[in-house]
């Protein structure tokens, strides 16, 4: 039996055994969830603002909607009365990073530091331990996804983008957009941040009763998330 130990020793040495692996736990970049209910995300980015986020929330909660906020670490430090209106209005808070550092081509360490940093910030601040993280501007390697995935972390994109952030549209060109591109389980991205404008809020209010009169209802990423779990999301492509 030894020739037999010493043949099947060295077959495996040229041939590893696909348990021999390095497994890592790369996130995907979900942009939007494969789902039959017509269920879709409102999702926010770089808040908390004085000036914008209020306005939303006061949209938002006017029509019983729940949102996601991705939040900035560094804004929220200058405003946590206003996180704390978000988390009383059971809106549902993930990670946009601290100082909105893009995670593209940083190493490892540097975007540890960069999700942690804000994760401690928000759970000091009231926040239940975020579980969403949202690269700002949608820019990421795989040494960010490895991070993020390693760290337990869901990444999530968007289908559907308003681009509010251009500045170049109005409010109803905005409402259009979405209505144009919506289906079930769709993930819609705006923003609340200094750079956001009336526009953004005006967006909100005409496409919240826009698509609730196509039969689509509001909810938060997490909620969607769970729809239809056992079947795959679309995802970015890395």
């Amino acid at each position: 039996m030894r020739w037999f130990a010493f043949f099947a020793a060295t077959l495996f040495s040229w041939f590893p055994l696909p348990h021999r692996a390095v497994v890592t736990r790369t996130a995907p970049v979900i942009k939007q969830v494969l789902t039959t209910h017509k269920v879709v995300a409102l999702t926010f980015d770089d808040g908390p603002t004085r000036t914008w986020t209020p306005k939303i929330l006061h949209v938002l909660t006017a029509d019983h909607v729940r949102a996601t906020f991705f939040v900035i670490g560094s804004h929220a430090t200058q405003r946590p009365e206003i996180l704390q209106q978000e988390l009383e209005a059971k809106m549902e808070i993930g990670s946009h990073g601290f100082a909105h550092k893009i995670l593209r081509h940083q190493d490892v360490k540097t975007v540890r530091e960069e999700i942690l940093q804000n994760e401690a910030l928000l759970t000091s601040l009231g926040v239940p331990k975020p579980t969403l993280y949202r690269l700002p501007a949608g820019s990421s390697d795989s040494t960010a996804l490895r991070a993020l995935g390693e760290m337990g972390y869901r990444v999530i994109g968007w289908s559907i983008d308003t681009r509010d952030w251009r500045h170049r549209y109005s409010a109803e060109q905005m409402a259009q957009i979405v209505e144009k591109k919506v289906s079930p389980g769709a993930i819609i991205i705006f923003h609340d941040g200094p750079n956001s404008s009336q526009m953004t809020v005006n967006a909100v209010k005409r496409v919240i009763p826009a698509l609730q009169a196509q039969g689509y209802r509001f909810d938060t990423v997490s909620a969607l998330l769970s729809l239809d779990a056992a079947r795959p999301h679309r995802q970015a492509k890395n």
